[in-house]
């Protein structure tokens, strides 16, 4: 079995040149129309007074609220709630975990925090001073980012550690799945992530395109990001760090997003129609839905516990949503990976388990494989290796495969994109996309040929490639092959080639050339 590293790109030792990768993968197309649980909104009983609420939370039985109020709004299903005095504060965001809730102020002031043990009694304490947007609780930790590029954490909520802080982000959502925390940022559009919530590293997933990321989610084995403008774009990735790019339309601002039953749900506010409610099962195919109360008015926030989705706003409104109670009725999730062999004009693709079959076991997997413009399919039995091949591709082409499990309730989503590149030879080469390019022009270099270690697995060494003087460091994909791009490379002939070390001796491939004119 092969694995995936967990980075295949490295960095330049020259500073003549820029290297960037493909990591991102975008579909602007109009998101379709699908059902799902969430669909169907009801008026809860309200409290009275009501509060502006900006926080909801499912926890130890019951439901609470918070927001820019001294209220909190306690319910045990989600459709009569009562309401109890807090400290008055900016209170936007609210987590459950390790036997007490936990929110925090979305302004620098006192108090900072709110503790409760029970949602009814609520405690102040001198909590991470900053103007907190979101908090989560998974992998035994609290995790709260702030639009200020805040990123703290604490294991019993009360202690806080500062684990990122960089002015120029400002972070309105952090979700947890598949081993690693995702903070999603509205001031560059990018995201940070994290495998402990200690330590984390950020990404551009969609550049020049989406620039407010107002929500993310994890659900069903992949994140799902939402636009807080009104662009409608709605992005998917089963890691993290690849994402695919759809778009809602008409558009909708999401500022509130949950997981739950088989389904996602985003809320905010749409500025063409009165649809302020989406729900989807795949995360790309969604059902827009009117909202029950206040057509006009700004959703905050969403969750999901004990089969019902409750949302609020900040005109102190509260609705919820019932799901079946038996929820296990729903797709696999994808495979975990995608690996495998490239040949003459073929590409062999091995599919690792998912890791939860859903509600029925998996009977199959489909491969898609594409260029932008050419889509092949096939399709794979499960059995010990469950693989598949398709032919009639052209060398040194670029294709991009994902891949999906499929049990008696439908497809999982797709695995994020991964490219490949078929070669007539499997002996390692480095071959450029021309031997001349103009000046100012991008040099792309294919690395492939690149043999598995004794072990099974692709080499831990990094594959070093020389462009002239330029050295740049990559990791395999899953398919033995690295896609770098130099940007504005020196003008002249440059030598290319690749070495690295597997099987305990080393490799080289041949020498080519690129010519950069002025």
């Amino acid at each position: 079995m092969r694995k995936i590293p967990a980075s295949r790109f490295g960095t330049i030792t020259a500073a003549a040149a820029l290297i960037a990768v493909a990591c991102f993968v975008a579909s602007p197309i109009p998101v379709a129309m699908g059902s799902s649980s969430g669909s169907v909104w009801n008026n809860a009983t309200e409290p009275s007074p009501t509060g502006s609420w900006y926080a909801v939370d499912y926890g130890d039985g019951q439901w609470v609220a918070l927001g820019h109020s001294a209220d909190v709004a306690v319910s045990p299903d989600g459709s009569t709630w009562t309401e109890y005095p807090v400290p008055a504060g900016s209170w936007q965001s609210v987590a459950y975990g390790n036997g007490h809730f936990v929110a925090l102020s979305s302004t620098i002031a006192n108090p900072e925090e709110l503790v409760s043990t029970n949602g009814h009694s609520w405690t102040a304490a001198s909590g991470p001073s900053g103007p907190w947007t979101a908090l989560t609780f998974s992998a035994g930790r609290f995790v709260a980012v702030s639009s200020a590029g805040q990123i703290d954490t604490s294991t019993n909520g009360m202690q806080w550690t500062e684990a990122w802080h960089h002015s120029n982000y400002d972070f309105t959502s952090v979700a947890y799945g598949n081993g690693h925390f995702v903070a999603a940022d509205s001031a560059l559009g990018a995201v940070a992530i994290s495998t402990n919530g200690v330590e984390w590293s950020r990404l551009f997933p969609a550049p020049n395109t989406v620039r407010e990321w107002g929500a993310v989610v994890y659900g069903e084995g992949e994140f799902v990001a939402f636009d807080g403008s009104s662009s409608g774009y709605i992005a998917t990735s089963v890691y993290g760090n690849v994402w695919s790019l759809q778009q809602l339309s008409p558009g909708e601002a999401i500022v509130g997003a949950t997981f739950g039953c088989g389904s996602f749900v985003g809320v905010g506010r749409s500025s063409v129609s009165s649809e302020n409610f989406i729900s989807s099962t795949s995360g790309t195919a969604w059902t827009t839905t009117t909202a029950p109360i206040d057509a006009t008015s700004n959703w905050t926030a969403v969750g999901y516990g004990a089969h019902r989705f409750v949302a609020v706003d900040a005109s102190g409104n509260i609705a919820w949503s019932s799901t079946t109670a038996n929820c296990s009725a729903i797709v696999p999730k994808s495979p975990q990976q995608v690996s495998g062999n490239i040949n003459n004009g073929k590409v062999w693709t091995y599919m690792h388990p998912p890791s939860s079959v859903g509600g029925a076991p998996v009977n199959s997997y489909r491969v898609n494989i594409s260029n932008g413009t050419f889509t092949k399919q096939c399709s794979a039995p499960v059995y010990y290796e469950p693989n598949c091949i398709i032919a009639g591709l052209k060398n040194h082409q670029v294709y991009w495969v994902t891949a999906q499990s499929h049990n008696r309730f439908g497809y999982s989503v797709p695995t994020d994109p991964e490219f490949v590149i078929p070669v007539a030879s499997l002996n390692l080469n480095a071959m450029v996309s021309g031997p001349v390019v103009s000046q100012g022009a991008p040099v792309v270099v294919q690395v492939t040929g690149v043999r598995a270690n004794s072990e099974g697995f692709y080499p831990n060494s990094t594959i070093t490639v020389h462009v002239g003087a330029t050295i740049a460091y990559c990791h395999p994909n899953p398919f033995g092959e690295c896609l770098l791009t130099i940007s504005n490379p020196p003008v002249g002939s440059d030598s290319i080639y690749a070495t690295y070390t597997g099987y305990g001796k080393s490799y080289q491939s041949p020498t080519s050339h690129v010519t950069v004119q002025s």
